[in-house]
């Protein structure tokens, strides 16, 4: 093979390294980091659902341990009856470490030599996902699959959320197989990354003759390393293989073989059916709720100067003596009450209630800015909601839709309360809110229709598993 050639090829080596680097780092990796963040969320639903029916015990100081480094969880035997305390230790070290991996490790080629990813595809085994029993051979897997079966027991069949909690655990099993499958391919190229840096720093600048003399080259390589590529150790085992390929009688076939393996296989696209993701349906419910919080801030502002209106209305010789004496003494100002009338529910029914002024008002700030902190998906309000099971974020999303049903019946009532116990000079200065609770009422509408649309493809889900019908 000529001098030329011999150069282009070595180019077209260095090259297709170079390719397979981006795309290692543009495609593979963060689908597995990705992995990973939706591995913790998995996380944190499974020990939420096996903390509630007192499964297994948290861990009290599962926030104080440090990590520092990517690696496996205790595997020690314990007895069965230290089962609770032992598995929510170790599924707490599991969490943590699920964390650390999402926060600190970089998912690049650059980053992750074969040490680290050897740590990482270990972690990826701590638990036999696949088979979750009783019986496994492995004390934390064998911990869990019998916390799991008396979970499934005590739901009697587990429901909708528990079922979709299984499903996740198969669907992790897959997930973590596929994380591993990339994340060894990727320690697999790393020695194809260290023969191509030697080949840019060294070989490049090496005559054709020197290349062709496995001795030679092998003497030089030895020779230049420290200083063209000092924070590279020395592999024999590796550069012994570059030798070959620039040196033994079949190196043709050798470089041709590399390059064929350095070339990025694009994945074929298949044509998938749709599948719905429920989780984010209830999700959105959430942020239509958060998503409320401009108007309602425009109707409290409207109720305080509504207030202060009809207050300063009572501002007599004996009210202001009484406020004087309260002031002087240090008394508190007795409750304002307002006398309402409300329509009852499913007639035309009138009722009195009375509504406590201070508490009502105290109760609406806390709910505008608990909603304020949900509306943005980088709210850690909103991510701790995200990171719920999708049945704990259904009933809460439920009992919103009952108390702001209510409160909007009782800021209706004092809208009205307001505009008929004003005096005539007063009225006009009443600012009314039916604008923004027709607005309100709408925002509602939008989240029944997401919170039904979500029971609706769950009881579809658990009708088509009862026919053992799955897509």
């Amino acid at each position: 093979m000529g001098s030329a050639e011999n150069e282009d090829i070595n180019a077209r080596i260095i090259k297709a390294v170079e390719d397979k680097a981006s795309w290692f780092n543009g495609t593979v990796l963060p689908k597995v980091q990705e992995g990973y963040r939706n591995h913790l969320i998995f996380v944190k639903n499974l020990t939420n659902a096996l903390q509630r029916r007192s499964l297994i015990t948290p861990d009290p100081y599962k926030n104080d341990k440090k990590i520092t480094d990517v690696n496996t969880i205790d595997e020690s035997p314990f007895n069965d009856a230290d089962r609770a305390t032992q598995l929510g230790i170790r599924l707490g070290q599991y969490e943590n470490m699920v964390d650390f991996i999402c926060t600190y490790v970089k998912f690049a080629v650059e980053q992750l030599p074969t040490a680290k990813i050897k740590k990482l595809v270990d972690f990826n085994g701590s638990f036999s996902w696949n088979s979750l029993t009783p019986n496994s051979a492995r004390q934390n897997t064998k911990a869990l699959g019998s916390a799991l079966m008396e979970l499934k027991t005590t739901t009697q069949g587990g429901g909708v959320a528990m079922g979709m909690l299984f499903e996740s655990i198969t669907k992790t099993a897959k997930d973590l197989e596929e994380m591993s499958r990339d994340l060894k391919a990727v320690g697999a190229f790393q020695k194809e990354r260290y023969k191509g840096e030697i080949r840019k720093a060294i070989l490049t600048k090496l005559s054709p003759e020197t290349r062709a003399n496995a001795a030679a080259l092998l003497e030089e390589i030895k020779k230049q390393m420290p200083t063209a590529l000092p924070r590279r150790p020395f592999s024999a085992e590796i550069v012994d293989e570059l030798v070959k390929e620039e040196s033994a009688p079949n190196r043709d076939e050798l470089r041709n073989k590399l390059l064929q393996h350095l070339k990025v296989q694009e994945a074929k696209v298949e044509k998938e059916e749709e599948s719905v993701n429920v989780h984010e349906i209830i999700m959105g419910a959430v942020l239509a709720l958060g998503s409320m919080t401009d108007q309602y801030n425009i109707v409290m502002g409207k109720v305080i100067t509504n207030h202060d209106i009809l207050a300063s209305e009572d501002r007599g010789f004996k009210q202001k003596l009484a406020n004087l004496f309260r002031r002087l003494f240090g008394l508190a100002d007795p409750p304002v009450e307002y006398q309402v009338i409300i329509n009852k529910k499913g007639s035309d029914e009138k009722m009195r209630e009375t509504i406590n002024y201070n508490s009502f008002m105290a109760a609406f700030s806390k709910r505008i800015k608990f909603y304020t902190s949900l509306n943005s998906t980088d709210s850690p309000n909103y991510q701790k909601m995200n990171s719920q099971t999708d049945d704990f974020v259904f009933n809460w999303v439920n009992k919103q839709m009952t108390e702001n049903g209510r409160l909007q019946v009782l800021l209706g009532a004092l809208d009205e309360y307001f505009k008929q116990n004003t005096s005539g000079v007063n009225r006009a200065k009443i600012k009314g809110i039916k604008m923004e609770l027709t607005t309100l009422k709408n925002a509602l509408v939008k989240v029944n229709q997401l919170r039904s649309e979500y029971a609706s493809y769950v009881e579809e889900a658990e009708q088509m598993k009862k026919l053992g019908i799955t897509k």
